[in-house]
């Protein structure tokens, strides 16, 4: 009787191992998305706020620009980004380097030289929200939401 009693016992220390180990195997696989992972794909501009004395030429010429609030920005995983009026991908070469969590730096240009850091206020599913040096927030949204 005794050897049955510890044969069950070890059986089910054997099966509460088992489980254990499949149950964390599950958990481990996962995919989590990271904020490198929630920036990629199709923003547009929803507002941009600056300081009226801080009006930098950047900020002038995009609001110059009538179409600012109609571009797409698709924002792709080898740090480029596509910029798209309509159907339209402009010829405008854009691009974005993340420095940690918190901070992106913007690159334009032709040969793109330019480079403009941001902080990421705010960056969900929805909606990113980048400030620059000069206190220019941009506001973007998902696209099609």
């Amino acid at each position: 009787m005794k050897k049955i009693i510890l044969a069950v016992i070890i059986l089910a220390a054997a099966g509460g191992a088992v489980y254990f180990f499949l149950q964390n195997k599950k958990t481990d696989e996962q995919p989590q998305t990271t904020f490198k992972q929630t920036i990629l794909g199709d923003w547009k501009i929803d507002s941009i706020v600056t300081k009226t004395e801080n009006k930098t030429p950047a900020f002038l010429a995009l609001v110059a620009d009538s179409n600012y609030n109609k571009y797409q920005f698709r924002f792709k995983d080898d740090g480029t980004i596509a910029q798209m009026l309509g159907d339209s991908i402009l010829p405008v070469k854009h691009g974005y380097e993340w420095k940690d969590s918190a901070n992106l730096v913007f690159i334009e240009g032709d040969s793109l030289t330019e480079k403009i850091p941001v902080q990421v206020v705010s960056l969900n599913a929805n909606e990113l929200t980048v400030s620059t040096a000069d206190s220019t927030t941009i506001f973007y949204k998902k696209a099609g939401k």
